[in-house]
C-alpha cells in the first residue's frame, strides 16, 4: 500500500514539474523583444494567450442543459386558466400559409393566443376567419356555437 503512495507522489511532482517548465517556456514567449510595446500590442498578445486556451464541456455522466429549452415539457392548463368566450372579446386575427391564430382577451384584460382546435372553457376552437373566431361550447349537454367578431378599430 506504502509503494502505491510513493508512486501517486512521484507521478504527481513529476506532473508539477512538467507544467512549471511549460509555465516559464510561456512567460518567455510572451516577453516583447523590445523595451516597449504598445498598449494595441500587448492587448493583441493577451488576446492571442486567451484564444490559445482549448476549453470543453465535459458531458458525460451530466444533465444537457438545453434539454428543457427543446423537450417541449410545458405546464398544462388548469380548467380554471381557460378562456371563457362568454366573456371575451376577439382583438386580432393573424394568418400565414400554414397557420391562423386568433389574438382574444378576457373580461379582466388578459390576452390569449388561440388557434383552431385549443381547449377554452367547456369547449373548443372550432375556426378562425379573418374578422371572426368560431368556437364550440357544451354547457349542461348543450352544445351551442359562440361567434366573437373583430371589432373595427377607430383611426
Amino acid at each position: 500500500m506504502k509503494k502505491r503512495h510513493v508512486i501517486c507522489g512521484v507521478n504527481l511532482l513529476v506532473a508539477l514539474c512538467m507544467f512549471a517548465g511549460t509555465a516559464v517556456t510561456a512567460a518567455e514567449q510572451q516577453a516583447p523583444a523590445t523595451g516597449s510595446v504598445s498598449p494595441s500590442q500587448q492587448s493583441r498578445d493577451r488576446i492571442n494567450a486567451i484564444r490559445e486556451n482549448e476549453f470543453f464541456y465535459q458531458s458525460y455522466g451530466r444533465q444537457d442543459p438545453f434539454k428543457i429549452l427543446v423537450a417541449g415539457e410545458y405546464e398544462q392548463a388548469q380548467p380554471g386558466d381557460l378562456l371563457d368566450v362568454n366573456s371575451a372579446r376577439l382583438v386580432g386575427v393573424m394568418w400565414g400559409q400554414d397557420d391562423r391564430f386568433a389574438l382574444v382577451e378576457n373580461g379582466d384584460g388578459f390576452g390569449y393566443i388561440l388557434r383552431v382546435g385549443d381547449r377554452i372553457r367547456n369547449g373548443r376552437i372550432v375556426s378562425i376567419r379573418k374578422n371572426s373566431l368560431t368556437a364550440r361550447v357544451t354547457l349542461y349537454g348543450i352544445t351551442s356555437k359562440v361567434v366573437l367578431k373583430l371589432e373595427k378599430s377607430e383611426g
